[in-house]
């Protein structure tokens, strides 16, 4: 059997924890209290389906950007700042 992730272990957690049904958004938003950075990974794996489809790959990217939501914004701003400094290392 395999084992879960990090991420899906995190969810499962606070399921158990929680000891009823959750909608995404609960489970999303209890886990950027304490990992900011889960709030991008869905709209960055649209983002990549989207960018691989297009011709124009700028104004895709614009796009996404401008339906984001303000903590979505905010998100993708900390996890582009933590790949920077991940890069300069």
């Amino acid at each position: 059997m395999r084992r879960l992730g990090d991420l899906e272990a995190e969810i499962m957690d606070r399921l158990w924890t929680w000891g009823r049904p959750a909608t995404v958004r609960e489970v999303v938003d209890d886990i950027n209290k304490a990992r900011p950075v889960a709030a991008v990974r869905p709209t960055a794996a649209l983002m990549e389906d989207g960018l691989g489809e297009s011709k124009d790959r700028s104004a895709a990217l614009l796009h996404f950007v401008e339906n984001m939501s303000e903590e979505e914004l905010a998100a993708l701003r900390r996890a582009l700042r933590n790949m920077g400094r991940q890069t300069k290392q």
